[in-house]
């Protein structure tokens, strides 16, 4: 309405304008056309220009207006001032995992265990050895990190854990790191660090809410609970990708001093303290791109280590291979390695050697896991070392059902046989949780 008033009064106005010069030219006949055609020319020239500036002031007073919906009927509301259109940004939610910089997260269990042991098993986690069944917590882990720059970081983790006397609890700093990354071909730590012997060991840290199973696999169970490797040592750690392509090669060397103390697995109260000295471990994988989820690999461990159980103990050379091929994709994971444990002692003709694996299929659906392991370790009964594990082998099934993705339930029957010793069949309930 606005543009068509507008129109009118410029089309008006031209119109008087050629009128009044035109009654002037037939009134005064005498005076040159040459002159009122010129003032003519500059009068249209002039309203041609109010008439484009007041289509431009138009434009812009449309494009300030809201365009109301057709067919409302309404007049267009106000348009807001600068202030009223700009607000002030929403509040981000308070992260409760961290804290000052410091980001921490928390993981803890439940357990109800039951052995039909006629002879005491090692008990660990806060499971009484002897008893047929007993509830107890295990181990309440605190896992933190802080970044220091773009590149460097500090991690830890710590573990409330319950001794098997009088629901007793003591503190251990599982890992304590200052970590480095160069770039992703070259990333440094220093400090307490789980070694990469195996594949197990590297992905699968203390809380047990990471496993798929009640327990870890015999070979590759901490060395505190009975297990058969030097499972965390203090020196550098090196990881990296070396350039390889589509095959996805990546490295892993770590120098350190390891402390293996390790308990009778049969509870018959002797405590084995290896004295190791620092140690080499080299390992070498491959996550080829053309499988994703796929990954192969190695490595080459060595130290000396003696027995402190022998009146005049020996250094003993202790390398321990490994090779693993695992598969965690799409819901499915296959987790298969195998170990060779040499021990040479100095100065002795005798050389021993232990071969063990374990392979493990699991395969979700929805929120149920069921899984299979299958476990083996065979130590030579000439290996003083490793005299209490002798032969053990046997399967353990059961599932894994997740609530949500803070709280998990877990079931597993385990059907052990041992040489020389009663076979063992066992039940392990569990409850884990994250925060």
């Amino acid at each position: 309405m606005f543009r068509t008033r507008m129109r009118t009064r410029i089309h008006c106005a031209l119109f008087a304008s050629l009128l009044i010069p035109a009654s002037t030219w037939a009134q005064n006949a005498s005076s040159s056309n040459q002159e009122i055609i010129a003032q003519l020319v500059e009068q249209i020239q002039r309203l041609q220009q109010q008439d484009h500036d007041l289509q431009e002031r138009l434009k812009v007073l449309e494009a300030r207006q809201p365009q109301s919906p057709p067919g409302t009927g309404t007049e267009p509301a106000p348009t807001a001032t600068p202030a009223e259109q700009i607000a002030p940004p929403a509040a981000p939610p308070f992260d409760w995992h961290e804290v000052r910089g410091i980001q921490w997260r928390g993981f803890g269990e439940v357990n109800y265990k039951a052995l039909d042991q006629r002879q005491p098993e090692l008990g660990t986690y806060g499971f009484n050895p002897g008893s047929a069944g007993n509830f107890y917590t295990g181990d309440f882990d605190l896992f933190l990190t802080s970044k220091i720059s773009n590149k460097a970081s500090v991690l830890s983790e710590i573990a409330f854990g319950e001794g098997s006397e009088g629901q007793s609890f003591t503190v251990d700093l599982e890992r304590f790191l200052l970590k480095y990354d160069f770039n992703e071909h070259l990333r440094v730590s220093f400090g307490r660090y789980q070694t990469g012997i195996s594949f197990y060991n590297s992905e699968f840290r203390t809380a047990r809410w990471f496993l798929t199973t009640a327990d870890r696999p015999l070979i590759t169970e901490f060395a505190a609970e009975g297990g058969l490797l030097p499972s965390q040592a203090v020196g550098l750690s090196i990881t990296g990708a070396v350039p390889s392509g589509r095959l996805g090669l990546n490295y892993l060397f770590e120098y350190g001093s390891s402390d293996t103390v390790r308990p009778d697995i049969n509870d018959l109260g002797k405590v084995d303290d290896e004295n190791n000295g620092n140690h080499i471990n080299v390992g070498l994988f491959v996550r080829p791109e053309i499988l994703p989820g796929l990954q192969i690999g190695g490595s080459f461990y060595h130290d000396k280590i003696s027995d402190s159980n022998v009146a005049s103990p020996v250094r003993i050379g202790q390398t321990i291979v490994n090779a693993h091929v695992v598969y965690v994709a799409h819901g499915i994971e296959i987790l298969n390695e195998g170990f060779l444990i040499r021990h040479a002692p100095e100065n002795h003709e005798v050389v021993t050697n232990m071969p063990a694996f374990y392979s493990q299929f699991s395969r979700r659906f929805g929120r149920v896991r069921p899984f299979f392991r299958y476990q083996y370790v065979n130590a030579d009964r000439e290996d003083t070392i490793f005299e209490d594990a002798g032969l053990r082998h046997g399967p353990s099934f059961g599932a894994r059902y997740d609530f949500s993705d803070s709280i998990a339930f877990k079931a597993q029957l385990d059907h052990t046989v041992r040489k020389a010793l009663p076979d063992l069949n066992g039940l392990q309930m569990q409850v884990v949780f994250t925060f």
